[in-house]
């Protein structure tokens, strides 16, 4: 018997530029009205997981339909509310069946400490199950990356600036140019790469190391 019958589900794709961080999305529609929200999570786990793509990050956004009946007439209003996943990151060696495990625990966390906080919301029904992706890309060594603004105001950090492509192996070498500031400060403008800058890194010996500059070579330079 199957556990994804297509009278219950209705799969859907989409593109969304509007999703901050995030550059598709894929949606799971309930047309089931009976789900409560652990069991449309185990019957639409199969199909969702097809979309968990290696080296990306996934949100999951649940939607459901919560009720309030109101103390005084008993009348009722039906709302939607999106109970979401923290972002994870879907590795070569990711195991998926555990991080489904752990993204439903957060979702029906999310459920429940919404429903106990005394608003007297309960849950009605399942909308829909909302996939959403982008390709993950570390951050590595040999790459600039602009410092946060809260780092950037409290100007006690350096961060050397690369041109782009035009300047990729000082790009790569960075640790050499950084270690060569450190050394000999500079009051303004200490992000660029000077001619004396450049000479300064001559003075250091890098032997036995290679370049990006790994952990391990660290030691090797000290």
């Amino acid at each position: 018997m199957s556990l994804f019958p297509k009278q219950q589900i209705k799969f859907e794709e989409s593109k969304r530029s509007a999703l901050k961080g995030f550059a598709e999305e894929k949606t799971i529609k309930a047309t089931n009205q009976t789900f409560d929200p652990k069991t449309f999570l185990v019957v639409v786990k199969q199909k969702a997981l097809e979309k968990f793509q290696r080296q990306t990050k996934v949100r999951l956004v649940l939607k459901a339909r919560m009720e309030k009946v109101s103390p005084t007439d008993e009348s009722s209003i039906v709302e939607v509310r999106n109970f979401q996943s923290k972002t994870a990151i879907v590795l070569k060696s990711t195991n998926l069946d555990e991080l489904w495990t752990e993204i439903v625990e957060q979702i029906l966390e999310n459920i429940a400490v919404f429903q106990m906080n005394g608003s007297g919301w309960t849950f009605h029904s399942i909308v829909s199950l909302d996939i959403q992706t982008a390709k993950y890309k570390p951050l590595r060594g040999g790459t600039y990356n602009p410092f946060p603004k809260f780092l950037t105001s409290k100007k006690a950090l350096f961060n050397i600036k690369f041109k782009s492509e035009k300047r990729r192996n000082e790009d790569v070498q960075c640790f050499k140019l950084c270690t060569a500031r450190a050394l000999n400060p500079v009051k303004d403008h200490s992000e660029r790469i000077t001619k004396q800058l450049q000479k300064q890194v001559e003075t250091l010996h890098f032997d036995g190391t290679s370049f990006p500059m790994k952990l391990k070579d660290i030691k090797k330079f000290e």
